[in-house]
């Protein structure tokens, strides 16, 4: 069954767009919760998707923000199937 693991988000710096991030290795995401503003992150592809392919929806985030999430939306390419960008919802 799969478990919660760890994953580290830093900021995401807008001024380049995303498909310069997933160039670079990266995903966009953004992350919400109750009771909080929306941020924008982003997460290591390489890393996301390991964890992913093994039906780990349910991440400890690090680094730039703390706290659990849920990986609540998953937007693919259409083509290559490719996470192009992730919503996390921050759980209680």
């Amino acid at each position: 069954m799969p478990t919660q693991q760890d994953l580290k988000v830093t900021e995401r710096d807008t001024t380049v767009t995303p498909h310069q991030l997933r160039t670079a290795g990266y995903i966009p995401a953004t992350l919400y919760g109750k009771g909080r503003e929306s941020q924008s992150v982003q997460v290591r592809a390489h890393e996301f998707n390991q964890f992913f392919l093994q039906g780990i929806r349910e991440f400890k985030l690090t680094g730039f923000v703390e706290g659990q999430a849920k990986a609540q939306q998953v937007h693919r390419d259409p083509v290559s199937q490719k996470p192009v960008s992730i919503q996390f919802v921050m759980t209680p």
